[in-house]
């Protein structure tokens, strides 16, 4: 009550000299005088009770659940700030690493994801972003081994390199990714999808017959993955060896009939050799599966302006144009 009583007359004392003081200075005078009245106004925060760490978890995770995660951060940081003792501590770790994570500070994030993983080894999501944390930093060892834990394999495995090689690649990490695969390939030469990766980073360095070679070892080792062949056909197109592509694209048909991919290739192919029937009808049940595919109205429409069918074609040109507007 005495800080209430002398923060009021202090405030209207100034206000008063203020006024006083600048009355003839015109503007002066009103914006200080507007100032101390929203002075005067806040409510007494001196007599306020602090909140709990309750009071604070709760906040913090209304705030997260809005995607808020800057106010998420600063109620649960003074939640952990309590210390590992206080009641609310775990409950707050977690979701503090989370709103870091989701907030691109990722060196903060893993700090506390390491210790929500550790409490909670089966957890996918602490998992997964941990490792992309890792990843970000870069720090390829802290993200091998989070995403071991995430997938259930030895850290130091050739399944641990791969699976993280495998996130490399989708993250764009490709030169870090070729390093976890070769340390894959020097403990478990025949893995499973080892030279199928191997491959797409040698095709992605435009160097196509490295890409053949390693797609045609993981074919040896991996007859039944389909996207070996669907690769191989696409690198021989690349190379406009049409007649070459046909066979591996019609086995990755085969083997995944529901994946549009190889029918656009198949519809490309067949155009370039002059069967439109057949490119026609790969195209079509591309479009069947993906009807918003770009590229393959475009290759479409290709095919019915070169077989007389000038409307048909201006349709396809037409969506094709929408499409990639």
């Amino acid at each position: 009550m005495v800080a209430k009583v002398g923060r009021t007359r202090a405030a209207a004392a100034i206000k008063a000299v203020a006024m006083g003081s600048f009355s003839r200075n015109g503007p002066t005078a009103v914006v200080i005088a507007t100032i101390i009245g929203l002075i005067c106004a806040l409510p007494d925060l001196a007599g306020q009770p602090e909140p709990t760490s309750a009071e604070r978890l709760k906040a913090g995770l209304t705030a997260y659940e809005r995607h808020d995660f800057q106010n998420a951060i600063q109620e649960l940081s003074l939640v952990v700030a309590g210390g590992e003792t206080g009641p609310d501590y775990r409950e707050a770790v977690p979701v503090l690493g989370l709103s870091y994570y989701f907030r691109n500070d990722y060196r903060k994030a893993i700090l506390f994801l390491q210790k929500a993983s550790d409490w909670t080894p089966h957890n996918a999501e602490f998992a997964y972003a941990l490792g992309i944390s890792y990843l970000r930093q870069p720090d390829a060892n802290g993200a091998r081994r989070a995403f071991a834990r995430l997938f259930r394999v030895t850290p130091d495995s050739a399944q641990a390199h791969l699976l993280t090689a495998e996130i490399m690649v989708r993250e764009h990490m490709e030169g870090l990714a070729q390093t976890e695969l070769e340390e894959a390939v020097r403990q478990a030469p025949n893995l499973p999808q080892v030279h199928y990766l191997l491959g797409e980073l040698a095709i992605f360095r435009s160097d196509l017959d490295a890409g053949i070679a390693e797609l045609e070892k993981e074919i040896s080792l991996n007859p039944g993955f389909s996207m070996s062949y669907y690769r191989l056909g696409d690198v021989y197109t690349r190379q406009e060896l049409w007649d070459q592509a046909i066979a591996p694209l019609q086995k990755a048909v085969w083997l995944n009939p529901d994946f549009s991919s190889p029918y656009i290739l198949l519809g490309k192919v067949y155009h370039h050799l002059k069967r439109m029937d057949l490119a026609e009808g790969m195209l079509k049940r591309a479009l069947a599966m993906d009807p918003n595919n770009a590229p393959a109205h475009y290759l479409l429409g290709s095919v019915y302006r070169d077989t007389n069918r000038v409307p048909d074609a201006q349709k396809e040109f037409d969506l094709f144009r929408k499409l990639k507007q």
